[in-house]
């Protein structure tokens, strides 16, 4: 029986990661489990909470001490066991059918990212640009993606919604994430899976509400800072060379663009 491990890795909000939790708990499929990893999260309420809820899938674990948000990606990573896994925001909500169509989706692909809706710190619907463009820049229809048109496609811009990704983890397990960035390391992750052969099942089912905050890491403000820009230049350029290099000119061409990330940089220096 096909299974997905839910790990949810932790820092902040206790109020949202409840929320998050009983999304997980009211999911139409039983075919997964959940792991909570605390990353020594002041409050010990998620600790609390955790210990009262009576279901055996349900596995809670706090760091003895604070070991940083890529870190405990890789650690929840480390720990997945069944044959795909997420790594779900602790902040986010899946909606209740979302294990069973991932699972009926995913076959063997090594990736599947749903349609998601985005919500803000209330847990609203709002669109800001960012999404607006994500959505303009993602493929239409549903089916199996892959190779150079996927590197393409993302370089473009990145439409992917990272916890909103089922993975095989087998191939999970293989890459990892680069504790080098802060910010981009999603981008590493699945650039380095799509140039050696990795396919993405892209599903037009909306099943994920991806909580967007306005003072996120990965905001304008943080952007402004120049951290996103400056990782986002690197990562480019560097694939640019390795594309290059297997013969994928288009996308070489396409990573060393960047257009969108150059777009919002310009629009960042205006504002």
């Amino acid at each position: 029986m096909k299974t997905i491990d839910i790990m949810l890795p932790y820092w902040g909000e206790f109020s949202l990661l409840k929320q998050t939790i009983e999304s997980v708990l009211v999911q139409t499929s039983n075919n997964w489990t959940l792991s909570i990893i605390d990353d020594h999260y002041p409050s010990l309420e998620a600790q609390d909470y955790c210990k009262k809820i009576d279901d055996k899938r349900v596995t809670y674990y706090r760091h003895r001490q604070n070991i940083g948000i890529t870190n405990n990606f890789n650690f929840s990573i480390e720990k997945a066991t069944a044959e795909y896994c997420m790594i779900l925001g602790c902040d986010d909500i899946l909606m209740p059918n979302y294990v069973e169509t991932a699972l009926k989706n995913i076959k063997d692909n090594d990736f599947y990212q749903p349609c998601v809706k985005i919500i803000d710190s209330r847990g609203k619907t709002y669109l800001p640009l960012s999404d607006r463009v994500k959505r303009l820049l993602r493929p239409k229809k549903t089916g199996i993606y892959s190779g150079e048109t996927l590197a393409v496609s993302l370089c473009h811009g990145n439409w992917l919604y990272f916890p909103s990704i089922t993975w095989k983890t087998s191939t999970l397990k293989r890459y990892r994430l680069n504790p080098k960035y802060k910010i981009v390391e999603d981008v590493v992750l699945e650039l380095d899976i799509i140039k050696e052969g990795g396919k993405l099942f892209l599903d037009t089912a909306t099943t994920f509400k991806y909580r967007r905050f306005a003072n996120s890491l990965s905001s304008k403000e943080k952007a402004k800072g120049g951290v996103r820009f400056n990782e986002e230049d690197e990562v480019y350029e560097t694939f640019a060379k390795i594309f290059k290099e297997q013969g994928w000119n288009k996308a070489a061409r396409a990573a060393r663009l960047h257009v969108t990330s150059r777009a919002h940089q310009f629009l960042s220096k205006l504002s």
